[in-house]
């Protein structure tokens, strides 16, 4: 048998309620579709199953020290520490026999086309810890002539035997068989690394199966969409159209992904908690080739990753051809689609329905035009603090003179309307960028957007050949302009940057929304998040591996604080009901 390719960690509170887990989950079945044609040859030692597949599903559970640690933390962060302290309570009484230094697993493999769960519980004597639990399972297990225990739990009958320091649970007896005496191999370090991790293999399933459970799933999906959009009024032919083209797609990527992978980990010394996600294709479909076809590239515009921002955002990839293709015959049903509902439109003149559909055909065409350059590149920052605020961002795109004008017509279009924006082109040229702005009048009653922009919000725009820029706030044309100084200067490591990243930070964001309006909440919010200054941001970035991709995301301890906050205000406002509410009882 192959090596499970698989599995994260998990750790769990008790031993009854893992083998209570274990039952339902050996409960699962599906219905066999030729087991010859769908399953391999398993390894020796397991000749009574006739064939089995490595694990098409891995779940870790993180050892019990870990996991008492790092939901200590997680709820001291939170502010509720109790929590922490029952937790650890509980799992001190209810661990008793289980190595609290190991993690514990389920692998599900197929046998003879089915799901067979099994379960994976770190214990040197399986046989005395279900002696101390035989007031709550019922009654002893019964032994076999091989050590193998029976019992009963609910309507399944699980047999448990002791593999070397584990317990290996299943509802078939002879798939113990296909889990070797140290099962770690079999997790590939995911119960070291989260506290809690799954891993769906679908490469593992058979191709006939597969294709039988996509078919059976796309006909479910479509029949759904097509009721829903038949019980709407306006539904139109061109929806029903583009849902189904993209439930096409839906298919096509369960048929050509070879592995999914989830994990979440609380990372005490780091003062975070990180989610992973990664997606594999299966190697020369036409999926891998479009994940192999995202590749990260140079960038006119990774000056925002050296910002002191509140927000910003980097992405700079190739695009597969593939890619570009799928998003143009999307855009294409999309437009038939909107055609279609301003046909529908009674109220608006023939003339206007034109020039709606003109101007958004328009933009579309850019945006193609742009994806079938092979490449995408673009980056934004926002500045933010008490009483400051300033956005300023640049992207690539297949003509910068195309957009200016699109922008332009859409200016002649607006002056139709009652107070139109005020529109300014080629205001100056700076180093071949044509700036322009776009200004519109804030209302007097909005006080808040005025404390944030002033009387007008300006909207700042450039244009180079293939560039185009934006801003907004005060100082952001400076912040374009040294954009455009460092269009050709990314002098960074390709090999370590990923395909797209996004940080976000809560204390500036905290301090520029009291500073628009004071309030109690939001003072409690920076003050505990200042506790925490350097690790008040969410990261997520995602990065190309092969045939595939992967996504991380980080919340630092000073959101988990800011979260704190909100429920530590939500009990105290349920305590106030509470109190109030006793006190008109008394009436």
């Amino acid at each position: 048998m192959k090596r499970f390719s698989i599995a994260h960690r998990l750790g769990l509170a008790t031993p009854l309620v893992w083998l209570s887990l274990a039952a339902a989950l050996l409960s699962v079945s599906v219905t066999p579709v030729g087991a010859q044609d769908q399953t391999q040859p398993i390894g020796q030692g397991a000749a009574a199953v006739a064939a089995s597949t490595d694990p098409i599903l891995v779940v870790t559970i993180a050892p019990m020290n870990k996991l008492t640690a790092d939901i200590n933390y997680f709820a001291g962060a939170l502010g509720q520490p109790q929590f922490g302290g029952l937790f650890g309570m509980m799992a001190g009484g209810l661990t008793l026999g289980l190595d609290t230094a190991r993690p514990i697993a389920v692998l599900v493999p197929l046998v003879d086309g089915n799901p067979e769960p099994i379960g994976v519980i770190p214990t040197n004597d399986v046989e005395s810890m279900l002696k101390r639990l035989e007031g709550q399972t019922g009654g002893p297990a019964d032994k076999l002539e091989d050590g193998t225990l029976v019992l009963a739990l609910g309507n399944t009958l699980v047999y448990v035997r002791q593999v070397g320091t584990w317990a290996v649970v299943a509802r078939n007896r002879d798939v113990i068989n296909l889990v070797p005496a140290d099962p770690t191999i079999l997790m590939q370090g995911m119960g070291e690394k989260y506290d809690f991790a799954v891993r769906l293999n679908l490469g593992e399933i058979p191709p006939q199966l597969r294709e039988m459970l996509a078919q059976q799933l796309d006909e479910q999906l479509k029949q759904g969409v097509e009721q829903a959009l038949q019980n709407q009024e306006d539904a139109d032919e061109n929806a029903i159209k583009l849902s189904m083209q993209q439930l096409d797609q839906v298919k096509k990527i369960m048929l050509e992904t070879d592995d999914l992978m989830f994990g979440l980990n609380i990372n005490p010394s780091k003062r975070l908690i990180n989610i992973d996600t990664e997606t594999t294709a299966i190697q020369g479909t036409g999926l891998a080739g479009q994940y192999s076809g995202q590749q990260p590239i140079p960038s006119a515009y990774s000056l925002v990753l050296n910002a002191n921002s509140a927000i910003r955002y980097h992405a700079a990839g190739t695009i597969a051809p593939d890619t570009a293709e799928i998003f143009e015959a999307t855009m294409k049903s999309a437009l038939d689609g909107i055609s279609q509902q301003l046909d529908s439109q009674e109220e608006l003149a023939a003339d206007v329905k034109a020039e709606i559909e003109e101007m958004v055909r328009d933009l579309v065409q850019i945006a193609t035009k742009t994806m079938k350059e092979g490449k995408s590149d673009l980056g934004m920052v926002v500045v933010a603090d008490d009483g400051v605020f300033r956005l300023a961002g640049g992207g690539f795109v297949h003509s910068g003179e195309a957009l200016a004008e699109w922008v332009q017509k859409l200016a002649t279009k607006l002056q139709q309307i009652p107070d139109p924006p005020t529109f300014k082109f080629n205001e100056s040229t700076y180093k071949g960028v044509a700036m322009h702005s776009i200004a519109i009048d804030i209302p007097s009653d909005q006080e808040e957007a005025i404390r944030l922009l002033g009387p007008q919000a300006v909207i700042h725009l450039g244009t180079g050949p293939q560039a185009a820029y934006f801003g907004i706030g005060k100082e952001s044309p400076e912040m374009i302009k040294h954009l455009i100084d460092n269009a050709g200067a990314d002098n960074g490591n390709l090999a370590d940057r990923p395909l797209g990243q996004v940080q976000i930070r809560a204390l500036p964001l905290l301090r520029l929304t009291q500073s628009i309006q004071a309030n109690d909440i939001i003072a409690a919010m920076i003050d505990s998040v200042a506790l925490a200054s350097e690790h008040d941001f969410i990261n997520v970035t995602t990065n190309s591996i092969e045939n595939g991709q992967s996504n991380l995301i980080e919340i630092g301890e000073g959101v988990l604080r800011l979260i704190g906050v909100g429920i530590r205000e939500a009990q105290n406002a349920q305590m106030r009901e509470m109190q109030e509410g006793g006190a008109g009882g008394q009436f």
